[in-house]
């Protein structure tokens, strides 16, 4: 079974179409606001000055909910070559460790996150004048389900029968 298929790896499958269906909306976003500001710059429309900011939110939302995707689906960055190389037993307790250290990156990334909401949550953006909060909300939303699919995975490490037999 490929680690895509893998309920142990790429967490729930509710979460996991609810993320791709996210992402296509919001690239559409972010595709249809740059080329009508491209448009408007072209032709000289005014009053369209909001599509350039509205794209680099959803660009943001994008980029986050892209990484979450890609480390569900075991797409991210790896060291495959080198892990291979390693004896399964190694290998077995590599992956409990680079679940612990995910979860403590996110974890930080999660403090760091709720400290830049509060201090900077409510300021307005330049020009839709939107609460700056909606883009730290991206990270923090990153963090929360990296961690959730971290402790996914060591749940599934420690009592599942693959896991614990090891």
């Amino acid at each position: 079974m490929s680690e895509v298929n893998n309920l142990a790896v790429s967490g729930p499958r509710i979460v996991l179409a609810a993320l791709k269906v996210m992402g296509l909306v919001l690239f559409l976003i972010t595709l249809g606001s740059t080329l009508l500001g491209i448009v408007a710059r072209y032709f000289g429309w005014t009053g369209l000055e909001w599509t350039f900011e509205t794209a680099e939110i959803a660009f943001i939302w994008v980029t986050f909910i892209g990484a979450v995707l890609a480390e569900m689906r075991g797409e991210n960055v790896r060291f495959t070559s080198a892990v291979a190389l390693l004896p399964a037993k190694a290998r077995h307790w590599l992956q409990l460790v680079t679940m612990l250290v995910l979860l403590a990156i996110c974890l930080w990334l999660l403090t760091s996150g709720i400290a830049v909401w509060r201090s900077s949550a409510w300021v307005p953006t330049p020009v839709l004048r939107l609460p700056n909060g909606i883009i730290t909300l991206s990270l923090l939303s990153f963090a929360v389900l990296l961690s959730f699919l971290s402790l996914w995975r060591i749940g599934f490490f420690f009592f599942s029968r693959a896991g614990a037999g090891k």
